[in-house]
């Protein structure tokens, strides 16, 4: 009889500023996606543009691109918090970041060289780097969904069926599902078999590295 595959991560402590980048540059291609989808003809001739642009101006023109981006998702992500403001409390804090910060890029320019998607990675991953080595907290991957395990907390079973994507960057694996994201450090892999788990993945995920 064949074992059931499952894939766990046993969840250490964050190195927030050292991951930071790479979730917040997650966090911009996914945005990018998104409004992909939702705008094609938009992105069509924004990619025509670009083609002929270089440098700086280049670099601007994206850059306001993603903060009009910003501010659009903002509002969905913004609205619909402020109805339910206890039970879609991250939804509510990143959309109002999204929605400030699409407002500042967009009339006042990039001064600098930070991403805007900064303080919704930083956000993210609050609270992340204080894990206790004490605390018992397990997510893994089966067959039927991903489940995250906590303490005696009761188990929270996501089904494939509500993951939207999977984004991989260097060091991390970000889950995005039911209006969540969940980040995965891919040290805390128990079976430290990335390749096996990545493969897995792609049969029930759509995935992109970053």
């Amino acid at each position: 009889e064949k074992t059931m595959e499952k894939y766990n991560f046993q969840i250490t402590p964050y190195d927030t500023e050292g991951i930071l980048q790479q979730v917040s540059k997650a966090l911009e291609k996914r945005t990018e996606f998104v409004s992909r989808e939702r705008y094609p003809s938009l992105w069509e001739n924004i990619d025509k543009l670009n083609v002929v642009s270089k440098g700086k101006r280049r670099s601007s023109l994206r850059s306001k691109v993603m903060s009009i981006i910003c501010l659009v998702l903002g509002v969905f992500l913004f609205v619909p918090g402020l109805m339910k403001p206890q039970e879609l409390l991250v939804p509510l804090l990143v959309g109002a970041f999204a929605i400030v910060i699409g407002i500042v890029y967009l009339y006042i320019g990039r001064k600098g060289k930070k991403n805007p998607f900064d303080k919704s990675a930083r956000l993210l991953l609050m609270g992340k780097d204080t894990i206790s080595a004490k605390q018992s907290i397990m997510v893994s991957f089966s067959e039927s969904g991903m489940e995250i395990r906590a303490d005696d907390k009761e188990p929270q079973h996501i089904p494939y069926s509500d993951f939207e994507s999977m984004i991989e960057t260097e060091d991390l694996f970000l889950f995005v599902h039911d209006t969540r994201i969940t980040v995965l450090q891919k040290k805390d892999l128990t079976s430290n078999d990335i390749t096996d788990f990545r493969n897995f993945i792609s049969r029930n995920v759509p995935q992109t590295i970053v």
